[in-house]
């Protein structure tokens, strides 16, 4: 599967990663005086969505761009608020925020974001985003799944593009990394949800290497009829905070009711 995120920012599995990013952090400030978050596949932080990639895709129009053009859900309410931040509302939006952007916009001058891209035009593009937001941050032209073993964090999001067929199992093998170097590390995972079958395996390698609770939001935006599409999108937790169940959950319900097809629905589970 090939996930460029230029191609596909503001679409709905954006929205959900986005959505359930900004609950997670939240949830996790009152408990730490400081946060040292690592973004392992943190493309370029804000993309362009009049962009060649995105005229070819018209994903954001679909995504980002019919949510803010309809009835917002409440659950969106603190992306709303991020992807207004970043354009000026009466000319529409012409911005979408990545995941380095939306977490350095909620981060302040005792905490470190550390953003990992090997791409040289999409590092460069990201270091241009960073300089602009208030919070320390680092981008490191090095591989995320590596770097969570090395280097100590409170949160990381892994959201590889899964292009390679160890994607999965690279994920698991990182999540056990960064707990020996922080037990308490809380993990954030995009997955495409395509088939049951993938992500079911992938939890289980993960379980079984970590021991840890994890929480599954599943976005179905359609049946799971065709393993050769995106159907969905999936964010794995692991070690959630207390109390973000709900909030989860009213995000992955708000997307499916506001852009699923016939037929999708919204699951949050324990595995």
């Amino acid at each position: 599967m090939n996930y460029r995120h230029s191609f596909h920012a503001g679409n709905f599995a954006d929205l959900h990663k986005h959505a359930v990013l900004l609950v997670l952090l939240k949830a996790m400030r009152p408990e730490r005086q400081a946060l040292t978050v690592i973004d392992t596949h943190a493309g370029a932080g804000v993309y362009d969505l009049g962009g060649e990639d995105q005229v070819r895709s018209q994903e954001a129009a679909r995504g980002v761009q019919a949510l803010m053009a309809g009835d917002l859900p409440g659950a969106f309410g603190p992306l709303v608020e991020a992807v207004r931040a970043l354009n000026s509302w009466e000319d529409g939006i012409e911005l979408y925020p990545g995941s380095p952007w939306l977490i350095a916009s909620r981060l302040g001058g005792d905490d470190l974001y550390i953003g990992c891209e090997v791409q040289p035009q999409v590092r460069e593009q990201l270091e241009i985003a960073m300089a602009t937001t208030p919070a320390p941050t680092e981008v490191r032209g090095v591989d995320g799944y590596e770097t969570v073993g090395e280097t100590f964090a409170d949160f990381i999001l892994i959201d590889p593009p899964y292009e390679r067929r160890d994607d999965y199992e690279r994920t698991a093998q990182a999540v056990a990394m960064a707990q020996g170097v922080n037990p308490e590390v809380v993990v954030a995972i995009w997955t495409p949800l395509k088939d049951l079958e993938t992500l079911d395996g992938f939890l289980r390698d993960l379980k079984g290497r970590t021991g840890s609770e994890v929480l599954v939001s599943e976005a179905r935006m359609r049946p799971l009829h065709d393993p050769m599409k995106m159907n969905g999108s999936a964010m794995v937790i692991v070690r959630p905070p207390r109390g973000i169940d709900g909030d989860v959950a009213g995000v992955a319900e708000a997307l499916v009711e506001a852009l699923g097809e016939p037929g999708g629905e919204a699951r949050i589970w324990l595995a």
